[in-house]
């Protein structure tokens, strides 16, 4: 991996993590862009999430993310992902090649907390959102360890502990 690919910063974790307020803490910090893929979908696809879930489901959701990703990824920037980006094979390999890898984690109950009042999220719009984030995060949960240089607990730490143990862990 080439200096430039390793000063990139990508944060990964399951929904509720931090990964948009970490992300941008992180950026100012680092002096680096801020590109939240979840934005930049809205923003090129002209739909929100939920109306991209809505006219062409998940797999046509996760088309565009990949595409959007790929775009991302020309910038040194911290990055922050969706959820549920992991979930492609193609996504896990462009993460791990093309960054510095940071896995955000939260618990279920921790997640369910931050984003309960959410209407944005169409992955848990049913009738029973914890249980569904619950049956999610178990999924996802190797795919985020496979892909990661390094784990940050978001449940115990607050925004600027997470974002100085992130920046001690890239200086290893």
């Amino acid at each position: 991996m080439s200096r430039a690919e390793k000063s990139r910063i990508i944060l990964i974790g399951p929904m509720g993590a931090g990964k948009s307020s970490i992300g941008k803490s992180l950026a100012l910090l680092t002096q680096k862009p801020f590109i939240d893929v979840d934005e930049e979908i809205v923003r090129t696809s002209l739909k929100s999430i939920p109306e991209i879930f809505e006219e062409s489901g998940e797999s046509g959701f996760r088309k565009i993310e990949t595409e959007v990703l790929k775009k991302c990824l020309k910038y040194d920037a911290v990055i922050a992902t969706g959820g549920g980006i992991v979930t492609s094979e193609e996504n896990r390999k462009l993460i791990k090649d093309n960054g510095f890898v940071v896995y955000l984690y939260a618990s279920v109950d921790t997640q369910y907390l931050r984003t309960m009042n959410d209407t944005n999220r169409p992955m848990i719009a049913v009738e029973d959102p914890k249980a569904r984030l619950h049956e999610i995060f178990t999924k996802r949960k190797p795919l985020y360890e496979e892909v990661n240089d390094c784990l940050v607990d978001t449940n115990t730490q607050n925004i600027k502990q997470c974002v100085e143990q992130i920046k001690a862990e890239i200086r290893k």
